[in-house]
């Protein structure tokens, strides 16, 4: 008998605050996220979610959905882990993890802080203070952006509660920053 597969879930690395910073309505865009992501939309960042739901259409259970800030966002208790939606991103920012890693950065920007804060109100300003507060030295920046080692984080939220901007999500909820309040 073969070894049971471990499950994996769906993340989306991007929340989508480019998105309303850029004041580009939806319904003025057309096309697929393939299709939009080649003719790279003025004011929109160029590593974001193009909130064109080609994931959403991809799911075969109906767990994406393209959210109020116009990005991607997977149900966990739908999510299979089946990766379609990772095929599907034009630009790589879904991927699969184990569920118990429940804390991520929502955020890839390659850009340097001073440009990203102008364009994007979720994006990550590589200023390292998720670095400096994780107390196992899971979290490090990468090419202007947090990334945690999930074999070493112990889940225990300081950078999703330190992080000024919120861009490390607890998919739990449990520390969740939201205008600058922390949510229990």
């Amino acid at each position: 008998m073969g070894q049971k597969r471990k499950k994996r879930v769906a993340v989306v690395q991007c929340a989508g605050g480019c998105r309303a910073e850029a004041d580009v309505p939806r319904k003025e865009r057309t096309g697929d996220c393939r299709e939009m992501a080649e003719s790279s939309p003025e004011g929109m960042c160029k590593w974001g979610c193009l909130g064109q739901g080609s994931c959403a259409a991809a799911c075969r259970l109906g767990a994406i959905s393209i959210n109020s800030a116009g990005a991607a966002e997977v149900d966990w208790e739908k999510c299979v882990g089946c990766g379609l939606c990772v095929k599907a991103c034009p630009r790589n920012l879904i991927r699969l993890t184990a569920p118990e890693f429940h804390i991520y950065p929502a955020c890839v920007n390659e850009d340097p802080g001073a440009q990203t804060r102008k364009y994007c109100s979720t994006g990550c300003i590589a200023c390292g203070i998720c670095v400096k507060n994780c107390p196992v030295n899971a979290v490090r920046i990468e090419d202007s952006h947090a990334v945690i080692d999930e074999e070493k984080c112990i889940a225990c939220g300081m950078c999703a509660v330190k992080c000024p901007r919120g861009v490390i999500i607890d998919y739990d909820g449990i520390f969740t920053v939201r205008e600058g309040q922390v949510e229990r």
